[in-house]
């Protein structure tokens, strides 16, 4: 027979966590936190009260018996909006908030979705002042609830702050978001710019972290219905977590969000420029299916004009000063034989110097993903091309970035074995991939690739800085680049907004998408490549600027530790 006291998320492991709290941390609830009436030392319990109320007021009187206090949030929706339980609630000294997600309710429409937040929040004033609220994740809805305060404040409407966006990066967060506290399972469930730093794999793990006393805070957030006090009760939604998790998984196409990142630990962006000229495309030079095998060919087979780099790079370079902006420039090495000084005037701006490989040739097959080079000649080509990007910038080139994106995990450790410390090549996305990975666990905040692949393993001395993408429900990448040509503004800025929601990530550009020159008809395979370029792209990439002008921006070589 099942023995539901041995079980995870069971009231009685509830009970467990809350006596070691109680035992080793004074508790605050969000309000208080938010007014920064809270002991250095504390804990943040906050319990998002989805459905089940009945469950809710039967932790928080444990806690109350305990001298735990929390915050409750509760949705609106008939099932849960109980007034007499949330009274209870409130008289054991525990916060009542409101847990919104009029955004989605409102298709997406801000305008709808504030009417609504206002209408609910004035029936919550009714039972409690109400002075926090938290987003609703709704993992099948395609809107976040959060960018409602893109649009508006939520401090017009008297509220203190919002449990995601108004958190702390200081702070330690655990959430049993998908029967677990590792966050593997997580849509939407993280602290927006925070990458954990300490981890727990069940109840027992969180409890024994506690008890060992050795951080100084912890955030702490469960879902009242979770925690069972019977087997038909807990086994009910043991089935329902599994569920979930497996739709979960299906939205993310298996490459989902996973919080766990290690290394970097705040959210920013990284504004990064591939300096290549027109003929570097694989169309032209560098692939199985160019028209000349490399750039020397090309050199010795070309007689026109070439250089439509040098005046788009000017401009970069005036708008990366205009909007105050330090970047990080990946160049192509054979830019110091053919564009003398170039590379000296990005570095006479202060901007970093990464290192695009020698000449922009295709290191793996895109179709089979199968190597070209040997790793020797990768490392010995890569090497050279590291070492005179260093003599003419005067300092260490510790970033790569592979030519058209095209990345192994066996690349990487010949990139950390020649004296890099980071790459940022990989675009986790729906509609292609350019590794020899699966690339499951890997989101858009940096982590350290496991040894041999490019997904997150265990701590080394090198970072992956991955790129942005818009998940609604299926990945679109949107971190820059051909994709800002392609699709627009609007949806890369929603993409690196929402992957900003996660940690840091990567914008990216060419300072040829701004040329308004016509670039030779040379190529083969990609006819429409340059058919959006120009003014108009120099106007997205400003559009995007300006709207993320709050938000920091650091070269990549200020994010490795």
């Amino acid at each position: 027979m099942l023995n539901l006291q041995n079980r995870d998320f069971t009231i009685f492991k509830f009970e467990r966590l809350c006596e070691a709290i109680a035992e080793n941390y004074p508790t605050a609830t969000m309000a208080e936190y938010f007014e920064k009436k809270h002991p250095e030392r504390f804990v943040l319990m906050r319990h998002d009260v989805d459905r089940m109320p009945g469950n809710a007021l039967e932790i928080a009187l444990i806690e109350y018996e305990l001298g735990v206090k929390a915050t409750y949030y509760f949705r609106s929706i008939k099932s849960v909006f109980k007034p007499e339980i949330m009274k209870q609630i409130q008289d054991m000294g525990h916060e009542v908030g409101y847990h919104y997600e009029t955004l989605s309710d409102a298709n997406g429409d801000p305008k709808k979705g504030i009417e609504l937040f206002q209408s609910n929040l004035d029936e919550f004033r009714k039972i409690t002042n109400v002075k926090t609220i938290c987003m609703h994740g709704r993992p099948l809805s395609k809107y976040d609830n959060l960018d409602l305060w893109d649009t508006y404040d939520f401090r017009d409407f008297g509220i203190l702050g919002e449990a995601y966006l108004s958190a702390g990066e200081d702070l330690n967060y655990f959430t049993d978001t998908g029967r677990g506290w590792n966050s593997k399972n997580n849509l939407r469930d993280f602290i927006p710019g925070k990458t954990e730093q300490v981890f727990a794999d069940t109840t027992d793990n969180l409890t024994e972290l506690i008890e060992s006393g050795r951080i100084n805070n912890f955030y702490i957030v469960t879902h009242p219905e979770r925690w069972s006090s019977s087997i038909i009760g807990w086994s009910l939604y043991y089935s329902m977590d599994i569920a979930f998790n497996l739709g979960k998984k299906g939205l993310m196409g298996f490459n989902g969000v996973n919080n766990l990142g290690k290394g970097v630990d705040y959210n920013s962006l990284s504004v990064t420029i591939d300096l290549e000229d027109w003929y570097h495309i694989p169309s032209v030079c560098g692939s199985k299916f160019s028209v000349y095998k490399d750039v020397n060919e090309f050199f010795e087979n070309w007689n026109d004009k070439y250089d439509y780099l040098s005046e788009p790079t000017k401009r970069v370079l005036d708008i990366l000063d205009e909007f105050n902006v330090t970047a990080t420039f990946f160049v192509v090495a054979d830019v110091a034989e053919h564009y003398p000084g170039l590379i000296e005037s990005i570095c006479a701006r202060g901007h970093e110097i990464g290192c695009h490989g020698a000449h922009h040739r295709c290191n793996i097959d895109s179709k089979t993903k199968e190597p070209l080079i040997s790793g020797e000649e990768f490392e010995t080509e890569t090497l050279k091309a590291k070492r005179i990007l260093e003599r003419i910038s005067g300092k260490e080139v510790i970033g790569y970035r592979a030519p058209n994106a095209l990345i192994t995990g066996d690349m990487l450790d010949s990139l950390e074995k020649i004296g890099f410390k980071y790459d940022s090549s990989v675009c986790v996305n729906s509609l292609y991939n350019k590794t020899d990975s699966p690339l499951e666990g890997v989101s858009t905040y940096p982590y350290h690739p496991t040894v041999g692949g490019l997904e997150p393993g265990e701590y080394r001395d090198f970072i992956e800085f991955p790129w942005a993408y818009y998940d609604i429900g299926v990945k679109i990448p949107a971190s820059g680049g051909p994709m800002l040509r392609f699709l627009g503004s609007h949806v890369i800025l929603k993409g690196l907004k929402q992957s900003l929601n996660r940690g840091h990530t990567i914008f990216y550009f060419h300072p040829i998408d701004i040329s308004n020159e016509k670039f030779p008809d040379v190529g083969n395979g990609r006819p429409f490549y340059w058919a959006i370029k120009g003014d108009i792209v120099e106007k997205r990439i400003r559009h995007i600027l300006n709207n993320l002008e709050n938000v920091e921006k650091v070269p990549l070589k200020d994010m490795v530790r």
